[in-house]
């Protein structure tokens, strides 16, 4: 399959807590689990009022209703929170974006959203933790929900694979094949020790997760 050609997995050093730094060509994604945020570690950063929505902001100063940005070179920085759902974040010459992958979302179709509002195409890819497919368990109203129109490969029987289901979405909006595609491999769920998860043990508590030039 050409999208499992260039997804590629990530070997992340988390350090105690779910702290980790990943580095790419202009960017750092900075991964905050169980362990939090120091203080004033987010002073730059702009997290959203998420909720499950397919609505994207331009250069939101933090606190809207919304569940994807775009950030130009003088905007804060893209965070999300998230417990099980997918934080997907891309980077292109001038602008950094993110957005929040839950079922809800991706059904709503915030992958295609965010490909249509970018203003060129990214140069890479990076999505974050999330709830594994083995884990992630939904019915089929919810999985018909968000494959519909994309294919259904590499889902498990009765699973959900939110990577899988916000690469197609953003393919089918256009994200050129052959993007650089990486992926963040732990499981929220199944790594207790490093994160926050809503179907391991119903928290309302989240993850925080944002992209910082570097």
């Amino acid at each position: 399959m050409i999208r499992r050609r260039f997804m590629q997995d990530m070997v992340t050093p988390f350090g105690p807590g779910g702290r980790a730094e990943v580095s790419l060509p202009g960017g750092t994604l900075s991964i905050r689990g169980i362990c939090g945020a120091h203080p004033g570690e987010t002073s730059r950063v702009a997290f959203l009022r998420q909720v499950h929505s397919a609505k994207i902001l331009k250069d939101p100063s933090g606190g809207e209703e919304a569940d994807g940005m775009i950030m130009g070179p003088d905007s804060p920085a893209p965070g999300l929170r998230v417990a099980d759902c997918l934080p997907v974040m891309l980077a292109g010459e001038s602008y950094m974006a993110a957005f929040h992958a839950g079922w809800r979302g991706l059904a709503r179709g915030i992958a295609g959203a965010i490909i249509n509002a970018l203003p060129a195409p990214p140069l890479w890819v990076l999505m974050g933790p999330c709830i594994c497919p083995e884990c992630y368990e939904v019915g089929s109203d919810v999985r018909n929900s968000v494959l519909r129109g994309l294919p259904r490969r590499g889902h498990p029987p009765g699973g959900l694979n939110l990577s899988l289901a916000a690469l197609d979405g953003m393919l089918a909006a256009g994200l050129p094949v052959g993007t650089a595609v990486h992926r963040v491999t732990e499981c929220t769920r199944c790594r207790s020790d490093l994160f926050h998860s809503h179907r391991a043990d119903g928290t309302s508590l989240r993850n925080l997760v944002w992209l910082s030039p570097s």
